[in-house]
């Protein structure tokens, strides 16, 4: 149990969670957008190249994106709690300082984790992608994007420690996957294959970035958030730390952190090019896409949820906190929650969509989405482990997960194939997001769950149990238009039953302010 809330506590709650609102709606809008550019670039891809060649994709973007990852040495999580807790104490430049100090260490890590993949790019090629001369090439021209990845992290990492949270929308969400796009599908029609796919991302990371370094420079000259004068008389745990030394120092525990994370989440497709093919690769590769739509809904929180994490932990308001823990927790399930109906109630059609082979994807699919809405389910968990410190202790939740997740994967893939590699992937998501919860209950003393999250379980299976009904007596679903007219439904029904069992004041409290928002908007 919480201590009890005090009146200037309800305000700073009350005034934090339209923030957390408004900014998650707008990362939410951007991964939404992002998503629906995803999928029609996995559609692009599955519909104009040979199987094999969509998981040599696959398999080099994960490879690429471990590198990017272990570049960073944990920087981008630093660069977003310390810009939080500078910028939330009026100290832009410290914020500036601590921006040059991730930079200044991490470009050129990254330059030579690129030069090493290239140079190792044969080896790489011979144990995951067939070790075809074609398959180097491609790894190489890949690899040049991971200095830009580096440094498009950090810029992001800026704009989201300052609340600035349209900015990472558009140059990530939607600016480097337009692009990609955009580029790939020229690439496409000119019949430049693989090799013009791979430029074409490259290219699209490339302007990604001059757009995250404008939007940086932008935030870090505009006032901060909140002045000294917010702090309410009591002394902030940053003040007195040098600002560059003390990210560092966070850091870089989190360097192999973020590489073990990243390894449990790509170590399924990693053991399948490793134990399988790359077309097995790009079945699983596709099923993947579309099962972690939920993940995406809980970045959507937890982009702007992590600096305040970091700057109410910083003041010592555990109390409203909590409570923000518990009502985003809840937004992340119910939100996630008729994704997840959808994707298993309709597995098949919805991998029928990349076309007729790709069915063979569906019983991972249906095991993955469990996985995410186990994940969904424990909502921020892991970042309000490290926001309040205990980077080591992450470590340690991932580097089991990782275990877990690759022993199972040595055993099922031989066996199950991809289903195999799929419930390698719910066990260990399942286990991490446990430790986490245990976690933040004994040493935060704050758990996510009240009686609150029996509404959205409840509207999830009357609305399924409608759906299911009309599928089997009115509607064959064959096709695509059958499965957005059903999505469609579902979605309205299980709305419209969350809001017959009524809505949680603090989800009144932000509806009213949209309300006052809005109204101000039309009569400017």
């Amino acid at each position: 149990m919480t201590e009890p809330e005090t009146q200037s506590e309800r305000g700073v709650f009350s005034s934090y969670l339209p923030r957390v609102a408004s900014g998650a709606l707008i990362n939410f809008s951007g991964i939404f957008s992002r998503m629906a550019i995803i999928y029609l670039y996995t559609v692009l891809l599955a519909r104009m190249l040979p199987v094999g060649q969509v998981g040599e994709y696959f398999l080099m973007v994960t490879i690429v994106g471990l590198v990017g990852l272990a570049a960073l040495v944990g920087l981008d999580i630093g660069v977003v709690r310390y810009v939080a807790l500078f910028g939330g104490e009026g100290r832009l430049a410290e914020a500036r300082k601590t921006l040059s100090a991730g930079l200044l260490v991490g470009v050129p890590v990254g330059v030579v984790f690129a030069a090493a993949l290239a140079w190792q790019a044969p080896v790489v090629s011979r144990h995951f992608l067939g070790g075809s001369a074609g398959s180097v090439t491609a790894l190489r021209i890949f690899s040049l994007s991971v200095p830009m990845l580096v440094a498009a992290r950090l810029f992001n990492a800026t704009t989201q420690g300052m609340h600035r949270m349209r900015y990472q929308v558009y140059s990530r969400d939607m600016g480097e996957q337009v692009f990609k796009l955009g580029f790939s599908g020229v690439a496409l029609a000119m019949g430049a294959g693989l090799f013009g796919i791979v430029w074409a991302n490259v290219a699209a990371l490339v302007l990604a970035t001059v757009m995250s370094v404008y939007f940086a420079a932008l935030v870090l000259k505009r006032p901060a958030a909140a002045s000294k004068s917010d702090l309410d008389g009591k002394t902030p745990r940053s003040q007195g730390e040098s600002p560059a030394g003390t990210m560092l120092r966070y850091s870089y525990p989190l360097a192999l952190s973020n590489i073990l994370v990243a390894l449990g989440l790509q170590v399924d497709t990693l053991m399948l090019g490793l134990l399988g093919t790359t077309a097995v690769v790009g079945y699983y590769g596709v099923a993947l896409k579309v099962s972690v739509l939920s993940a995406r809904i809980i970045t959507a929180f937890s982009l702007v949820f992590t600096p305040v994490i970091a700057d109410l932990w910083n003041r010592g308001r555990t109390g409203e906190l909590s409570q923000l823990y518990i009502t985003v927790t809840r937004w992340i399930f119910a939100l996630s929650l008729p994704f997840f109906i959808i994707t298993v109630m309709f597995s098949s059609q919805v991998m029928k969509i990349f076309g007729a082979g790709f069915v063979a994807g569906g019983g991972a699919l249906v095991i993955l989405a469990l996985g995410q809405l186990v994940n969904a389910s424990t909502g921020a968990a892991g970042i309000m482990v490290l926001m309040s410190g205990r980077s080591k202790l992450e470590l340690l939740n991932v580097l089991t997960a990782l275990v877990v997740d690759a022993l199972l994967c040595y055993l099922l893939i031989p066996r199950y194939g991809i289903n195999g590699a799929a419930i390698a992937n719910m066990a260990s998501l399942g286990l991490v997001n446990a430790m986490r919860v245990v976690e933040i209950k004994f040493i935060m003393r704050m758990l996510a769950y009240d009686r609150s999250f029996i509404k959205p379980l409840l509207a999830g299976f009357s609305a399924a149990a409608a759906v299911f009904a009309i599928s089997r007596l009115v509607i064959s679903p064959a096709g695509v238009k059958q499965l957005a007219f059903l999505a469609a439904v579902l979605v309205f029904f299980y709305v419209l039953i969350m809001v017959a069992l009524g809505l949680d004041d603090h989800d009144k409290n932000v509806l009213r302010k949209f309300k006052v928002r809005t109204a101000r908007i039309k009569t400017t």
